[in-house]
């Protein structure tokens, strides 16, 4: 594997990865200076080949053809092209395709009218 970015997790990443952890994080990832820790070996799989820029999954909406190192991205990235967008806040009613986004948009918007 020939690393092309040393560093592909970012620090809010992972805190939040660190915080949900129920059992411990036993396969390292060896990249000198990442310092990423996963539970699962399938997930330090595609984290390396994120550090790679190994992007096996493609999303297959026509004319997109974005790549992913991770399935769930690929699937998770097609369904904004369908407008699924499941995390709704219920201040101001937006919805949001990923929970952290819905996150950041409670920290950093003002307070939305309940």
């Amino acid at each position: 594997m020939t690393v092309t970015r040393p560093h592909v997790t970012t620090p809010s990443t992972a805190k939040a990865s660190h915080d949900r952890r129920k059992q411990p994080a036993n396969f390292a990832c060896p990249v000198p200076g990442c310092g990423s820790t996963f539970t699962r070996h399938f997930n330090l799989k595609g984290h390396l080949r994120s550090h790679a820029e190994e992007k096996p999954y493609q999303c297959k909406w026509p004319g997109c053809g974005k790549g992913f190192a991770r399935q769930h991205d690929c699937k998770r990235h097609e369904q904004l092209h369908l407008n699924i967008r499941p995390y709704p806040c219920d201040g101001c009613k937006k919805n949001f395709a990923r929970m952290d986004a819905l996150n950041r948009h409670r920290e950093c918007s003002p307070p939305c009218l309940t």
